[in-house]
């Protein structure tokens, strides 16, 4: 709950309110994205998104419980919070409004009844509302996903009404993980504006955090024309300057993938530092920017040291695996020239480093001696 200034007048009483006589929120924050063009549009994302199922069925078996009041801006009567209630009571009480939907009520025997009124604290504005909404949505048994976070965090900075350590302290986040979303969600909004299409990602979901992950790695930084250095602040609304949104616009699509253009990134983990390190060198960012192939990019910047040394640990162990099993071998001669050439094999690995090495001894000593 918002902070109450000591010798300030008391907040006003909630009131009780008609679930008819209210609104829903057509910027609710649950959605990421635009404002919803009407309730019906409201209802069918909370639906879809907010388990409203299991808020009908516990509203119908134990009835409504009266535990904390719903957030209303007057006079419009807007519900800032509790939409996912007021969406369970509109959806019990208006059969009209479940066939719109095709939404069917769960079968509880002996139902109960909704309540004529239900309890509503009046705010003058969101700004009003925030800090209670942030704690109880953002922290609460519902949990907002990044995305959302991001867009609430956002919005409020933007008027004006709270600094970073407001919003983190509400949002029970530290200052650098705040503006990492914030930042996040202002490159999102410009890569909109610049035709990027979230309908056409590779993939149903949307996992935001890549995005604002690499927003915080150098290379991306660069490769995008942000501050070189993660800002103490805030990122500028639309921060990306116009000579870079052609590289905007390349980014966006390996990481989420266009109509035509399929996401680079199988998984964070590894493929997101992988692209991170393409983009900060020119050959393999030029080898990506043709082939569209985060493998053959990357080969120009792996470490081939490592590589070898993970691949000869691997065959190191599958060898040592087999010979624990070499007692079912069942005598097929075909796994018998298998293991012939597996000898043939590791002897000219070892030949091969042998080599190496002697040449390496050969070259210390021939400096050695010109000393």
């Amino acid at each position: 709950m918002a902070d109450v200034t000591p010798g300030a007048p008391p907040p006003p009483p909630d009131r009780m309110a008609r679930p008819s006589d209210l609104n829903f929120d057509l910027r609710n924050p649950r959605s990421p994205d635009d404002s919803f063009a009407d309730e019906d549009a409201v209802l069918e994302y909370l639906i879809d998104n907010a388990d409203i199922d299991e808020l009908v069925q516990s509203i119908l078996s134990a009835g409504w419980m009266d535990y904390e009041p719903l957030i209303v801006q007057v006079p419009n009567n807007t519900v800032l919070e509790g939409n996912r209630r007021l969406a369970a009571l509109r959806l019990i009480a208006k059969g009209d409004l479940r066939t719109k939907l095709k939404y069917n009520l769960p079968e509880i025997p002996d139902p109960k009844p909704t309540p004529e009124f239900v309890r509503v604290k009046d705010v003058k504005d969101r700004n009003e509302a925030r800090a209670f909404i942030g704690f109880k949505h953002i922290n609460g048994p519902f949990k907002w996903d990044a995305l959302a976070k991001a867009k609430f965090a956002a919005e409020w900075l933007s008027d004006g009404a709270a600094d970073v350590a407001t919003v983190s302290r509400t949002l029970g986040d530290n200052h650098n993980t705040v503006r990492r979303l914030v930042n996040g969600w202002s490159v999102l909004q410009q890569a909109l504006a610049e035709d990027f299409k979230r309908d056409q990602t590779t993939r149903k979901a949307f996992p935001f955090s890549h995005l604002y992950t690499a927003l915080a790695r150098p290379n991306v930084r660069a490769f995008l024309g942000l501050p070189a250095d993660e800002p103490s602040e805030v990122l500028s609304k639309f921060p990306v300057p116009p000579d870079h949104l052609p590289q905007l616009r390349e980014f966006m699509s390996w990481i989420y993938g266009q109509k035509g253009e399929p996401s680079v990134i199988l998984s964070q983990n590894p493929d997101l530092n992988r692209l991170v390190d393409v983009v900060g060198n020119t050959q393999a960012l030029a080898m990506l920017q043709a082939t569209r192939s985060l493998d053959r990019a990357y080969e120009v910047v792996e470490d081939k040291g490592q590589i070898f040394a993970q691949a000869l640990m691997a065959a190191i162990r599958q060898t040592e695996d087999a010979l624990r099993l070499v007692g079912s071998y069942d005598q097929d001669s075909t796994l018998m020239s298998a293991g012939d050439n597996l000898v043939r094999t590791t002897r000219a690995l070892r030949d091969q480093m042998r080599r190496i090495l002697d040449e390496v001894d050969a070259e210390d000593e021939d400096v050695d001696g010109r000393r």
